[in-house]
């Protein structure tokens, strides 16, 4: 949870920056993020093109080892995996087509969706039940 508060505060933060910048109005800006003064626009505009799928391996990360804890299951490990996969591959097409189809923000708002799940708890709150289904079916089966 503290991984999704800080996130949500980080790109908060830095969308005041580009606002900042982008407007020319001076606004306060967090300590860490500081040095975001020393730079153009076009630069915190692209940092947070690398720091989305940067959150989304943090969350990943974070929720294989949740459920490694919980179940020690490679196999919940892999659909986890698949679940990421498949999500940031949909964000790509979602926006490519959107970029080739002339409708650039259409694209962009449902690869964000699609980027917004990878950065979210969603996928242990569907693997964990599913896991434990999993493991019950299969002390059932033996």
């Amino acid at each position: 949870m503290a991984l999704g508060f800080f996130r949500e505060n980080l790109f908060v933060n830095i969308n005041d920056v580009l606002y900042s910048k982008l407007y020319n109005e001076p606004n306060p800006i967090i300590w860490y993020l500081s040095f975001f003064n020393n730079v153009s626009y076009n630069t915190v505009y692209i940092a947070k093109w690398f720091i989305t799928p940067f959150f989304a391996f943090l969350f990943w990360f974070v929720q294989k080892e949740l459920l490694l804890v919980f179940f020690n299951e490679k196999k919940i490990i892999t659909w986890l995996s698949v679940l990421y996969l498949s999500l940031f591959l949909l964000a790509g097409i979602f926006f490519v087509a959107g970029w080739a189809l002339g409708d650039i923000y259409k694209g962009y708002t449902f690869s964000r969706l699609f980027m917004g799940l990878l950065q979210s708890p969603v996928a242990c709150m569907i693997l964990i039940p599913t896991g434990y289904l999993y493991k019950q079916t299969n002390i059932n089966q033996q």
